[in-house]
């Protein structure tokens, strides 16, 4: 965690999420990566385990992971002003970008250079997105709860089920299964004892 929360302006919040929004194609945990890089890697602006945190937060509730996220990262840093230009910096790019696309290349979709370009737009996404998965990932406590997650993801892309039926049974799973005491803080007693003895 930072030691010191930095004082930051909103026309740099603002500019910051902008850049953000402008650099990243696919949304989602895509963004999320590059918000990372920006804000944890490149400006210090927070620290690891705060980012990841938030992002946790930011994909459990309703709505889209990038506003989220960037609600919660503005709303951090200036309260609820901050998470106005946050989320301001984070949508303007694709607003813009998506009129600049009806206005001028809606009518020449249809055009090979077009399909190639949108072509190699899908697999840059899918780069952007396997690498913002693995990143994330190895900053996950590998037990018995995540097996159980990576279990219900899985059964739900086999199947073509609905999200939420995974996200339904992993919580209910986790409720019935869960230890008395909380399992790491029982084996936390457990070993602290054992090392006094």
């Amino acid at each position: 965690m930072c030691a010191a929360r930095p004082r930051i302006s909103l026309v740099n919040l603002f500019w910051t999420f902008f850049r953000i929004g402008l650099l990243t194609f696919g949304g989602g945990v895509a963004m999320a990566a590059v918000m990372r890089y920006e804000l944890v890697l490149k400006r210090r602006w927070l620290g690891e385990d705060d980012f990841v945190s938030a992002l946790s937060t930011a994909t459990a509730v309703p709505g889209v992971i990038a506003v989220n996220l960037a609600f919660l990262q503005g709303q951090r840093f200036r309260g609820l002003p901050g998470a106005g230009a946050a989320i301001l910096g984070t949508i303007c790019p694709s607003f813009f970008v998506i009129l600049l696309i009806v206005w001028f290349a809606l009518p020449h979709f249809d055009h090979p250079t077009v399909a190639v370009f949108l072509k190699g737009c899908a697999i840059a996404v899918s780069g952007q997105i396997a690498f913002a998965t693995y990143t994330f990932a190895r900053r996950v406590r590998r037990n018995w709860r995540t097996g159980l997650a990576c279990a219900s993801g899985l059964t739900v892309l086999l199947l073509g089920l609905h999200p939420i039926w995974a996200v339904v049974a992993a919580a209910g799973l986790s409720y019935f299964l869960q230890e008395p005491n909380g399992p790491s803080d029982a084996n936390g007693n457990e070993e602290s004892q054992e090392g006094d003895a």
